[in-house]
């Protein structure tokens, strides 16, 4: 049986040998559940408590003996629910209390899967009419590859959202023209900064190499001077 969900729902290994033979037990008295387990009884009987403060394992008593068993599995779902409402009510102050902190930050990413959190944490906060702008340098095998691996998993919630997007790419790089409704792509000569990407207060700069890595700056300051810049080469860049 696969038990890694129960220890991310916070049981420990010698908890989940517990939970298990409770469940197939049925009731048990300590004794038993360190027969049946081969687990010393001092750390039967502390992961038992530990257990019932969590609400997995509750008891009764029968002639002033204890019998442990087991919560249903349905029942301890429904608790992790109340647990996640109770959790949804308190996240709106729990996100304005770390609003200050993440006013101005950098963070860094590994991985394709660290790169698509990133993009994720980049357009999270965006609104309908808002702009994504960028720069794309990659050569057209990595930029087909990031596109197959990321942003084809990206491109719907950004459809969704209804936010514009402007690329520059290297005239060199120049991608055979596809009608696409929510990028406008430019072309420029020039010399362009790395894979860049700027949309409100958040800048994401990505390398597509082997394992691909990238930051996001959070700063309006920052962020308003790459939009400038972006701005006055689109007005330049031809199509």
């Amino acid at each position: 049986m696969e038990t890694k969900v129960l220890e991310d729902l916070g049981m420990s290994q010698t908890e989940i040998k517990i939970f298990l033979k409770l469940l197939e037990g049925g009731e048990l008295k300590s004794g038993k559940i360190i027969e049946l387990t081969g687990l010393q009884s001092s750390s039967v009987f502390s992961s038992v408590n530990s257990m019932i403060k969590k609400g997995f394992v509750s008891y009764i008593r029968k002639n002033k003996t204890k019998y442990y068993r087991a919560s249903n599995p349905e029942t301890i779902l429904r608790f992790l629910e109340l647990k996640k409402e109770e959790y949804l009510r308190i996240l709106p102050e729990l996100k304005e209390r770390q609003k200050s902190i993440l006013e101005e930050g950098v963070e860094f990413f590994k991985s394709y899967k660290g790169i698509k959190a990133l993009i994720l944490e980049l357009i999270k906060d965006a609104k309908k009419g808002d702009i994504l702008r960028g720069f794309v340098v990659e050569d057209k095998e990595n930029y087909n590859l990031s596109t197959q691996k990321i942003y084809s998993f990206i491109k719907p919630i950004i459809k969704e959202k209804k936010i514009t997007q402007k690329l520059i790419f290297p005239e060199a790089n120049r991608i055979n023209p596809k009608k696409d409704t929510i990028v406008e792509k430019k072309y420029l000569s020039y010399p362009l900064p790395p894979n860049t990407t700027i949309l409100n207060n958040k800048i994401a700069i990505i390398s597509w190499d082997e394992e691909p890595s990238g930051i996001l700056l959070t700063s309006k300051s920052l962020a308003e001077k790459y939009i400038a810049f972006f701005d006055h080469l689109w007005e330049i860049a031809k199509k």
